[in-house]
């Protein structure tokens, strides 16, 4: 809201809206003081009906704009089915009025570090995973002096692609941004067979930070869909083409916590799923609170299956992949 400052504040005896130098005190009063309109009529000596209809005008000649920042607008009728739908604790679904992915998926980052800004405090456990709307949420969580909160890692390491949506480097922005402590998971995503990913679980350092994110209060996650430019992305040096055909050929409609899963929501059967290192899709139904963030109709599939699956406590997501979840069968 903005009003014109005036130029000669008087107060005439006989007020009238044709007076701007009325219009505006009588704005200032009411928007940016918070005066009640029959304070204001008391104080320019008129009735509150006055007051009501000064302002009205002062809203028609322009001497008060009125704008609303769109950025973070919720749609709360998807957000209630959903939450209904699938008995979740949270759901925020942002409008994304056409803006660009980049624009959405801030939007969606800002939403989800302000739930984040409600619920972690000090002497929590925290995990996070990787990728672009989990970069996006980190990126704009409030700076804290929770000293006592610790920031895990809970999948191995991507080690190649951007490293500032690779997990290690987001659990300690994270962490220094909260003033917090942190702790890697000294593993890659994934190693080239099922006897090597049960030798390195085992462990101390890997053993020992898995089972305590197991434990975590809150973890952060995202979903993928399985496609090309998404599985490859996160998955680069570890799938090829052929991979991920069989991949779909097998059921999968997308992964979480680096492990594959179906339209049900249950895990595919493939060896891809046995050599990551992470604490397990499955372990995510026993944390506390999984806070996941994903948008866009192409993720709306992948999105559904997590959410049948039980994985995930908290969602945000945009309207386009809301609608598209709205219109599938539970």
């Amino acid at each position: 809201m903005h009003t014109t400052p005036p130029n000669t504040p008087t107060k005439p005896d006989d007020p009238k809206s044709d007076d701007l130098a009325l219009l505006i005190e009588v704005a200032m009063l009411y928007y940016e003081e918070g005066r009640t309109q029959a304070e204001i009529g008391r104080r320019v000596g008129t009735s509150r009906s006055t007051v009501s209809r000064l302002l009205q005008e002062a809203r028609a000649r322009g001497v008060v704009q009125i704008s609303i920042d769109y950025s973070l607008a919720r749609d709360s009728l998807l957000e209630r089915e959903l939450r209904e739908r699938f008995a979740l604790k949270e759901v925020r679904v942002l409008r994304s009025f056409g803006r660009s992915e980049s624009e959405i998926i801030g939007g969606m980052g800002q939403l989800a570090a302000s739930y984040l800004d409600e619920v972690v405090s000090d002497g929590m456990t925290v995990g996070v995973s990787y990728g672009r709307s989990v970069a996006s949420v980190v990126q704009r969580v409030k700076p804290k002096n929770l000293s006592d909160l610790v920031v895990l890692q809970v999948i191995g390491a991507l080690g190649s692609g951007n490293p500032l949506q690779d997990g290690p480097d987001l659990a300690r922005q994270l962490a220094n941004t909260c003033g917090a402590t942190y702790r890697y998971l000294h593993a890659p995503l994934m190693v080239e067979s099922v006897r090597t990913r049960e030798l390195l679980s085992h462990e101390p350092l890997v053993r020992d930070l898995l089972q305590t994110a197991r434990q975590a209060d809150v973890i952060l996650m995202g979903v993928s869909p399985l496609t090309p430019d998404t599985a490859g992305l996160i998955f680069t040096d570890y799938l090829n083409k052929a991979d991920l055909e069989k991949l779909s050929a097998s059921g999968a409609v997308g992964h979480m916590c680096a492990q594959f899963f179906g339209a049900d929501g249950q895990l595919t059967d493939t060896p891809f799923n046995e050599r990551a290192i992470t604490i397990g899709l499955k372990t995510l139904r026993d944390v506390r609170e999984v806070v996941t963030v994903a948008g866009g109709a192409g993720k709306a599939q992948a999105i559904l299956g997590a959410l049948r699956g039980g994985y995930t406590d908290v969602l945000v997501t945009d309207d386009a992949a809301a609608q598209a979840i709205s219109a599938q069968g539970t």
